[in-house]
């Protein structure tokens, strides 16, 4: 272990002193779910106008965003993005210890590994630590339509700019309005605080998708690109694996693959996505883990939520489904 420690800290250094030596603006993104959507969109639409590195896949811990760093960041890229995780306390610190970024985007925070973070305080002083470390002509970005997100853009910070995004609001920074989603995809209407508006499409599935894209509009906004081309990136996101991911089955059937991981805001999200759709609806699932205390309660109100959109659910594990059974039977299902 104290060698295993020893190469990591000498690998975490050399991608430090990489990335600070580069000439690339750094963006991080950290939030309870939405992450790695978020990251993909905005690397999509940024790539209208600049060099962007983005790290891959789930790359959200230091030794993953490290590896990114050593072996892919170029002397030609314009922008490095990175996903920061965390499942306790100090993760996202040490993440920003390593990439310092200048901007910032919170897209969520809400009840997801509670089991390590022990309460969601944690979880709050532990995502809010990305907005801390921006510098203070760096930029800050809130999805204010999750409320915790929305409380913590009022709260001072060195960083000295500050945007709102979202769909709710009309006094966002940026925000969609005229919003249509399918089972193809959606489109809206991307709207700046500035007076500045497009119409976008997607065939990225989800509300809450769309959020998502927008908050990534908001930066790509702040960073220079116009609004065409902001649309233009926007209509070429494509679906991330396993999040909500629309697979064509055989004989006709759709399949909503978003089996990557879920927690009680993520899981409402997806079944109202399903619900869009035509014709017999199935959920498929094991439940949701890693909610701690609160595990048992939230998968019966899952149960809930499932009677709502599905006509057939097929529950995976019978111990750890039995709350999603009993939800399923009190609403009648």
């Amino acid at each position: 272990n104290p060698i295993e420690k020893l190469i990591q800290n000498r690998f975490f250094k050399k991608a430090q002193s990489k990335l600070a030596s580069s000439k690339a603006i750094r963006i991080g993104i950290t939030g309870s779910y939405g992450k790695t959507s978020t990251k993909f969109i905005l690397g999509t639409i940024l790539s209208e106008k600049y060099k962007v590195l983005v790290t891959p896949a789930s790359y959200n811990t230091p030794m993953g965003v490290s590896k990114c760093i050593n072996e892919n960041l170029s002397e030609e890229h314009d922008i490095f993005i990175a996903e920061m995780g965390a499942a306790h306390k100090g993760d996202i610190a040490e993440l920003c210890r390593l990439v310092h970024p200048q901007y910032g985007i919170l897209t969520s925070v809400g009840r997801q590994h509670l089991e390590t973070f022990g309460s969601i305080d944690n979880i709050i002083k532990t995502k809010f630590d990305l907005i801390r470390s921006l510098p203070h002509n760096g930029a800050a970005f809130f999805n204010g339509d999750n409320k915790i997100c929305a409380d913590l853009s009022r709260r001072e910070i060195i960083c000295e700019t500050k945007y709102v995004y979202g769909i709710s609001q009309e006094d966002f920074y940026m925000r969609a309005d005229d919003i249509s989603c399918g089972s193809e995809g959606s489109s809206f209407t991307l709207m700046c605080s500035d007076g500045s508006s497009i119409k976008c499409r997607t065939a990225l599935l989800g509300q809450h998708n769309i959020i998502n894209i927008v908050g990534c509009a908001a930066i790509a906004y702040a960073l220079g690109l116009t609004m065409e081309q902001i649309a233009s990136g926007i209509a070429k996101a494509e679906p991330v694996e396993h999040r909500l991911q629309l697979i064509k089955g055989a004989g006709g059937v759709n399949v909503i693959d978003d089996a990557f991981n879920s927690n009680p805001e993520g899981a409402k999200a997806a079944l109202e996505t399903l619900g869009q759709f035509p014709g017999t609806r199935v959920v498929i699932t094991p439940g949701m883990v890693q909610l701690g205390s609160s595990e048992e309660e939230e998968n019966t109100k899952l149960g809930h939520i499932i009677a709502q959109y599905a006509d057939i659910a097929i529950l995976v594990g019978k111990k750890r489904t039995a709350p999603i059974r009993e939800g399923l039977i009190k609403a009648g299902f």
